[in-house]
């Protein structure tokens, strides 16, 4: 309410009081006044009077609290409680320290397996293998071909706190028969002699004997270097008397820094062969290191990963040779990894030795031409998914180039039985090395259910091109293999394999070869046409008790006379039964 608001009713009270105060003390005189006149009103000054607010708003002022240090006196009980029993017993399987295998099949064919094994062990670990198989042959219309296999291994492992150390020795002993040659026909238009020729000219033997330490890191701490080093020695001689030794070291090194990750890979390799015959002029001791490393940094997310590195080598085998190889990869996931796309590039340098070329083919000839080989580049890519849990696949598409790869051609083989008359067969392959370019088409698929029952097949498609060869010698054109195996119950387990390998293309000589292995003139190199084949295997086991089970195995149930190697057919049908027990 404004002043002028409480000041007029204030006035008008005073007025009237006034007026009745006249009207009653006096006379009554009244006046009349007559005229024009202007009346004025004067300004009057209003009072500016303007409300404040009132801040309600309290200061934010800080509180503060002072403690008392007063001691509380309580007197504490504390009851005991029983614990509570419960009905469970922690046991662990038992584990048996020996374990032996014996088995009998067709072609008189014995099988004897002993493994001996320390049981659990903190501190170390030992062990011991030996393996023995051998077989009569039993194949008509070729010569012997009777084998034996010897293996002997053993381990020990000493675990520290943050390392593993492990030495192994190893004796591998290899019989085979020169048996790809015919007994009464004719083979490559040479007229073979009968009676075949004496068995210390058509028997091979390999002696390897190998030795190996390992280095290798257990740090729980990924930010530490993590190590895996192997010094691995082995010699080998055979029955003609070439001989090799070959001295590896590798180290594999890693570590994480952020989120990349560094490392590299260190390999050391000197191989020194002596082949027991050479061609005149040429010498019989071919001696080589080859020194390679592949440095790597890669990185990654939940969503991708990319590995970028190369292949650096120096390889002073005949001559001394700088390689280098690209090395990247890279994923990238889909639907938390359930669909994977993948892509990379690979090279390297190849080491191509006595042993690992008789390991392929064992009816190399006693001294084999001997060269490293280059893997150029290998360019791939694929899908790979899981469809739930229980199923897998992986599509792959690979283009690779391989310089100086080894294929094999075979050769009749002229030795002398007596200073009369001589034998000529074609049993024997020696090495043709050549630029060779692969295109492989592949599609794996795998299931697995309840752990009782895995399936796993695979295909692979391969497209050749070779540069001075007619074909890619032995290698097939697509290659299917079918895999199965099936536990009822932990007691009966069966297990099926099948492998079927495309037609193929073997070269042969049709002139007979010098023992040395150089080819004489107006030598022709043959193409002959190898059949594709199925081989079947199946094997079912029955564990009478946990200790004792007893199995059967046929192989090659087909009974196809198939041929992996031109003249060298394989056994129809072999059989096998026996039992193993665990002490």
């Amino acid at each position: 309410m404004s002043i002028a608001q409480r000041i007029l009713p204030l006035a008008l009270g005073l007025a009237i009081a006034v007026v009745t105060v006249a009207q009653t003390s006096g006379p009554t005189e009244t006046y009349n006044i007559v005229g024009t006149a202007a009346r004025t009103i004067n300004n009057v000054q209003k009072i500016d009077l303007r409300p404040e607010p009132i801040d309600t708003v309290l200061p934010d002022e800080p509180m503060r609290y002072d403690l008392l240090p007063v001691k509380a006196e309580v007197a504490a009980r504390a009851d005991s409680i029983e614990a509570y029993k419960l009905n469970i017993r922690l046991t662990q399987e038992r584990l048996y320290k020996g374990f032996v295998k014996a088995g009998f099949g067709l072609y008189t064919t014995p099988l004897f397996e002993l493994y001996y094994d320390q049981t659990r062990n903190r501190k170390n670990g030992y062990g011991l293998h030996y393996r023995h198989m051998s077989s009569n042959g039993g194949m008509d219309d070729v010569g012997p071909s009777d084998y034996s296999f010897n293996r002997v291994d053993g381990h020990y492992s000493a675990y520290m706190r943050h390392h593993e150390l492990t030495g192994r020795l190893t004796y591998d002993r290899r019989r085979i028969s020169y048996y790809g040659y015919a007994l009464t026909d004719s083979l490559n238009n040479l007229q073979l002699v009968s009676p075949a020729p004496p068995d210390d000219l058509v028997k091979q033997v390999y002696n390897n004997i190998g030795f190996s330490v390992r280095l290798k890191s257990l740090f729980d701490d990924s930010t530490k270097l993590a190590h895996d080093v192997t010094l691995a020695t082995n010699f080998l001689k055979n029955l003609s008397g070439s001989s090799e030794t070959n001295v590896r070291l590798s180290a594999d090194v890693g570590m994480e820094m952020g989120q990349e990750t560094y490392g590299g890979r260190l390999v050391i390799d000197n191989n020194a062969y002596r082949r027991a015959s050479a061609p005149s002029g040429v010498s019989d001791r071919v001696n080589g290191t080859m020194i390679g490393l592949e440095p790597y940094v890669s990185t990654g997310t939940q969503a991708y990963h990319v590995k970028v590195g190369a292949g650096l080598y120096i390889d002073s085998q005949n001559k001394t040779t700088f390689h280098f190889y690209p090395q990247a990869y890279a994923d990238y996931h889909l639907m938390y990894e359930a669909l994977v796309f993948y892509a990379g590039v690979d090279g390297r340098r190849i080491r191509n030795s006595f042993r690992s070329l008789t390991q392929e083919n064992a009816w190399l000839g006693g001294a084999p031409v001997i060269a490293n080989s280059s893997l150029m580049y290998d360019l791939y890519g694929g899908l790979r998914a899981a469809l739930g849990k229980d199923v897998g696949f992986d599509v792959r598409v690979s283009k690779s180039s391989t310089k100086d790869r080894a294929l094999f051609v075979s050769a009749p083989q002229q030795l002398e039985v007596d200073s009369v008359r001589s034998v000529q067969y074609g049993d024997r392959f020696f090495t043709v090395y050549d630029q060779v370019g692969q295109l492989d088409i592949s599609g794996q698929l795998t299931y697995s259910r309840n752990e009782h029952l895995d399936i796993t097949g695979r295909i692979d498609i391969f497209t050749y091109d070779t540069d001075v060869q007619a074909e890619a010698w032995n290698l097939p054109p697509y290659q299917l293999s079918l895999g199965a195996r099936y536990d009822l119950r932990d007691k009966l387990i069966l297990k099926v394999e099948a492998q079927f390998l495309g037609a193929r293309k073997a070269g042969t000589y049709s002139l007979a070869a010098d023992p040395e292995q150089t080819l004489p003139p107006g030598a022709t190199l043959l193409t002959k046409d190898l059949d594709g084949f199925l081989d079947l295997y199946l094997g079912v086991e029955y564990r009478y008790t946990k200790r004792l089970s007893l199995f059967l195995d046929a192989s090659n149930l087909s009974a196809s006379k198939y041929e992996r190697w031109y003249n060298h057919p394989t056994q129809r049908g072999l059989i096998m039964g026996g039992a193993t027990f665990a002490f």
